[in-house]
């Protein structure tokens, strides 16, 4: 690249708010002066603008606060930080909150896209455990948001970032003990069969809340398998018990330890300085490699009933919906319309197949798993898009933030 070529979603300038005054004041620029933006979290989305801008950059990774309330009930953590940071300041207090699963996601994008975690069979989605949010409005004004304020209290649950900036969460605390037991497994890809079939019967008759796994079938360049455990307690749980006597285990860091710990042993960002998307797909590993495919990654999540007890919220999961999630990565630009354009169609293929099989289902999509090219009512449903639209009107009627890249309704 000749020196001083602009790539095209290098930012003409990056902010690196501290307050929520600061953000205040940036937006009101923004609005005022119709610029392009984008708000950078933990920046762990795929989809190309979602975090990224030719115009001005806001990071918020300086508003990075953990502040546990003195009963212990309550957390604020403030948006520019990563789950693990929050796991790592909260180490020792006996209590815990429900968020992110690996190394990576911020807290902001995370939360407010709804947020599958560890504790999720146990205490629900991310976003039914948040009490309150503060929110600088489009127009600049700093507000705080609770179930009080209904409208935004529901959007901003699932709703992203088309209400406003949010620059910290207070969640609603959940009792952690000591210890929890879990890791990483890593198989040949001979162990696929065992390993989808252990799953199986994970998903269908482990009845314990506290234990989860998350199955990975990586193929591309490096095929095989895996397996991420979690128990929220010292020792391997009866429901596990599956996958114990599986062939072909290359690596195991499974064991005891501090949640904190935990957390830092799931990595998301094997491929980081890749190209890459997140969906749902299953392929070969020739495909990959004439198309310059470094991973093709799809993982199994078997959660329980957790949306019984939901909250309302703008991602409807009172059914439980399961996540499907496919992780590609690619070294090449010039392959971006290839994997890209491949993408729905296989959505299309699995709705097929699941519905042949008489399993298939309209769920709305998971937003932190989608690809950009989902409208609003695949997202959230007919009826949440339609009010979500409604409350996007009517509190940013200038669409400050559609100037950021990010889902429409």
């Amino acid at each position: 690249m000749a020196q001083g070529v602009k790539l095209p979603n290098t930012p003409t300038c990056v902010v690196e708010v501290a307050r929520p005054e600061d953000v205040s004041n940036v937006i009101k620029i923004i609005g005022n002066t119709r610029t392009p933006f984008a708000i950078k979290s933990g920046g762990h989305a795929s989809n190309p603008g979602f975090s990224s801008t030719p115009g001005v950059f806001i990071s918020l990774v300086r508003l990075n606060e953990v502040t546990l309330s003195s009963d212990k009930s309550t957390v604020e953590i403030g948006t520019g930080n990563v789950w693990t940071d929050v796991y790592a300041a909260l180490d020792g207090t006996d209590v815990n909150v429900v968020g992110g699963r690996v190394t990576g996601p911020g807290v902001g994008g995370f939360s407010l896209g709804g947020g599958y975690s560890w504790l999720i069979n146990q205490y629900r989605l991310t976003c039914d455990n948040v009490k309150a949010l503060n929110l600088i409005l489009p127009n600049g004004t700093i507000t705080y948001i609770d179930s009080s304020q209904s409208d935004l209290f529901f959007a901003l649950k699932g709703g992203l970032n088309r209400f406003g900036v949010v620059t910290s969460i207070i969640f609603n605390t959940v009792p952690q003990s000591n210890n929890v037991y879990g890791g990483i497994q890593i198989y040949s890809s001979e162990a696929i069969p065992d390993l989808i079939m252990a799953t199986y019967e994970f998903q269908n008759e482990a009845a314990d809340p506290k234990a989860q796994a998350i199955l990975t079938i990586n193929g591309g360049s490096i095929p095989g398998a895996v397996l991420l455990l979690f128990y929220d307690g010292p020792e391997s749980p009866e429901a596990c018990e599956p996958y114990n006597s599986i062939g072909g285990l290359n690596l195991s860091t499974v064991k005891s330890q501090s949640y904190a710990s935990f957390s830092t042993g799931t990595p998301s960002q094997l491929q980081a300085g890749h190209r890459g998307a997140f969906q749902s797909m299953m392929t070969t590993r020739e495909l990959a490699i004439l198309n310059g495919g470094i991973l093709l990654s799809y993982d199994l999540e078997p959660f329980q009933r957790y949306g019984e007890h939901a909250t309302d919220s703008a991602f409807p999961h009172a059914d439980s919906p399961l996540p499907l999630n496919l992780y590609y990565a690619w070294s090449l630009e010039s392959e971006d319309a290839f994997w890209r354009g491949l993408i729905p169609q296989s959505i299309d293929h699995l709705t097929d197949v699941a519905k042949a099989k008489g399993i298939g289902s309209e769920p709305p999509v998971y937003l932190n798993y989608a690809l950009d090219t989902y409208s609003g009512d695949q997202l959230y449903g007919a009826t949440n898009a339609a009010r979500l639209l409604s409350i996007q009107q009517e509190y940013d009627p200038n669409s400050v933030m559609k100037l950021a890249g990010g889902f429409s309704f």
